[in-house]
């Protein structure tokens, strides 16, 4: 199966579809690589557009967007997402399309980053690699709210502190990730 990839403009132009075939307002928790693309100045594509919300009542408007735009980019809830605690109080309101009646939110960069640090897919360092040089980002806020905020994570504990360790060092080197790496444990 062949993805296609598509562009911060091209996910652009079809939420401000999705916004003009809106009825009432709707509010979306964007993440993944749509989040990274808007928000964060991320240049790598994005296969689909994720959200950490049902999208159910959203499905009318989006069908006749993707009609409207010709962009059959693919929209729905992230079968599985982890986040830190209190993620939620953090969120960022996306307001550069100036949208009436969709509310765009985004995870706050460093819950961002620790969402991608989950999976730790190579792709997903690549993505935090890159954000982490285009945004200013913070090791010891990274460093608190990881080690705060997301021993809820279902996941083998220690491939969760290694891909923890490639993601300090993805943004801060390799010395910030063995310093980090001596002191937990």
């Amino acid at each position: 199966m062949i993805f296609s990839k598509y562009t911060s403009k091209d996910v652009q132009t079809l939420l401000k579809s999705i916004d003009a075939n809106l009825d009432k307002k709707f509010e979306i928790i964007l993440i993944g690589g749509a989040a990274a693309l808007l928000a964060y100045k991320a240049t790598r594509l994005t296969q689909d557009i994720d959200t950490f919300n049902k999208i159910g009542t959203l499905k009318y408007a989006y069908n006749r967007a993707k009609q409207d735009t010709g962009l059959e980019i693919p929209l729905s809830q992230a079968g599985v997402a982890d986040a830190p605690y209190n993620f939620e109080d953090r969120l960022v309101e996306y307001k550069k399309l100036k949208l009436k009646k969709l509310i765009i939110k985004i995870p706050e960069i460093h819950d961002f980053i620790l969402m991608k640090t989950i999976r730790g897919y190579e792709h997903d360092l690549d993505v935090i690699e890159e954000i982490s040089k285009r945004n200013k980002v913070s090791k010891e806020v990274l460093i608190a709210r990881f080690e705060s905020e997301m021993g809820h994570v279902i996941a083998n504990k220690q491939m969760l502190l290694l891909n923890f360790a490639a993601t300090l060092s993805r943004c801060f080197g390799e010395v910030a990730a063995k310093n980090w790496l001596d002191s937990s444990s």
